[in-house]
């Protein structure tokens, strides 16, 4: 395929994340598959432009698939160190595993689609551009995962 004269998406980091959670609540099986809901209780990001405290107020409701698959579905609020509060609604899918580690000591890796909803001003950029993101979880280290967050330039 030739891709001369193609605007190709180019990533840009925007921050990173270490956001903490609480005790797992285990909703049960359904027909999509076993539901959990996992509380986030805090956390912090940082990046180039923007950086602060994740709230406790927030979380994930997560699906282990049928088909060996898992999905997150958060929703949080992150509050700069200016001030602002922005909403994050962040979604993903990836294949596993789940619960045991990989070589690189993640047992969970996933990738993800952050959509923002900031407000008017400084941090407005976040309104109109769009993101993807890695959530992984380490195996050494307990009720906490990592995001990092990438803009599609």
């Amino acid at each position: 395929m030739n891709l001369a004269g193609v605007r190709v998406p180019v990533l840009q980091f925007v921050y990173e994340c270490h956001v903490m959670l609480a005790e797992i609540m285990d909703f049960g099986a359904s027909p999509d598959g076993r539901r959990r809901i996992i509380p986030i209780t805090g956390g912090t990001f940082e990046g180039p432009e923007i950086r602060g405290q994740v709230l406790g107020i927030g979380a994930d409701w997560s699906l282990a698939r049928s088909d060996g698959a898992g999905c997150v579905e958060a929703a949080y609020f992150l509050r700069t160190d200016d001030g602002a509060i922005i909403r994050v609604v962040n979604k993903g899918v990836g294949a596993g595993p789940y619960g045991e580690p990989t070589p690189d000591g993640e047992r969970l890796f996933m990738f993800t689609n952050p959509v923002f909803e900031a407000p008017s001003g400084k941090y407005d950029w976040l309104n109109k551009s769009m993101f993807v993101g890695t959530l992984g979880a380490r195996a050494d280290v307990g009720s906490s995962v990592l995001i990092r967050v990438f803009k599609i330039v």
